[in-house]
């Protein structure tokens, strides 16, 4: 009886070594980190030029906000260098790269489970040509031949300005007590020489003329892919 009672705790032992090694085999490939899963080659070049920190985590790695889009969420993992800080704006270089090299698993503060790329900024890449930095500013645009029909003959208010300088704005229905209020009307306004976009800003339709679509923007929002029209006043 004794001897089947060892055998089976030593059966027993086993599996929860087992489990206790691979738990921490996994622990030492992702830094310790839970939640975190390692590529065994790093990926691609995320094409990402800039970020926005909204979390700083024990870790000294950073939940940030990517470029113009609304839910680009990544985990940058922080090199020697880098201490990371709320709100903090980084803009990387032409010589730098937002590379992928992982994911990265968490609970929201609602409770919902996301996973977003896991990446390390990599310095000393090649130069991007003006080519590239001109194909991201232009991403997700596409501009009609000849203009298209009048969307709107009323003022706009910006709710955001791009990288590129355009500007995502609402149409604007009425203005009282100095609120303004919006319709659901969203536009895309490309920026020209001399403009210089901030948000809340009131773009008014000049006399005579009307918000003539040009095109159309497509971007993601809280994981869905929206198309708004591109607007000029003619």
């Amino acid at each position: 009886m004794k001897k089947w009672l060892i055998y089976v705790l030593g059966i027993i032992t086993g599996i929860v070594l087992t489990f206790a090694f691979a738990f921490c085999v996994n622990l030492s490939n992702n830094s310790g980190i839970i939640g975190l899963e390692m590529f065994e080659e790093p990926g691609e070049d995320m094409e990402y030029t800039q970020f926005e920190v909204f979390q700083v985590l024990d870790s000294g790695c950073a939940l940030a906000n990517a470029d113009d889009t609304f839910d680009a969420t990544v985990f940058i993992i922080p090199d020697d260098k880098q201490q990371f800080y709320d709100n903090q704006k980084i803009v990387l270089k032409n010589d730098q790269c937002a590379q992928r090299v992982g994911t990265y698993r968490y609970s929201t503060k609602k409770g919902i489970e996301k996973t977003v790329p896991a990446v390390k900024i990599i310095d000393g890449v090649e130069s991007k040509s003006n080519k590239t930095i001109a194909a991201k500013n232009n991403s997700g645009k596409t501009l009609f031949d000849k203009p298209g029909e009048c969307v709107s003959r009323k003022n706009f208010e910006v709710q955001k300005v791009l990288e590129s300088g355009d500007a995502i704005a609402l149409e604007v229905t009425e203005t009282l007590s100095g609120y303004v209020l919006t319709s659901d009307l969203e536009v895309l306004i490309l920026a020209q020489d001399g403009s210089n976009f901030y948000n809340n800003q009131i773009v008014k339709a000049p006399q005579g003329k009307c918000a003539r679509q040009i095109g159309n923007y497509k971007y993601q929002r809280y994981g869905t892919t929206k198309v708004i029209p591109i607007i000029a006043f003619k």
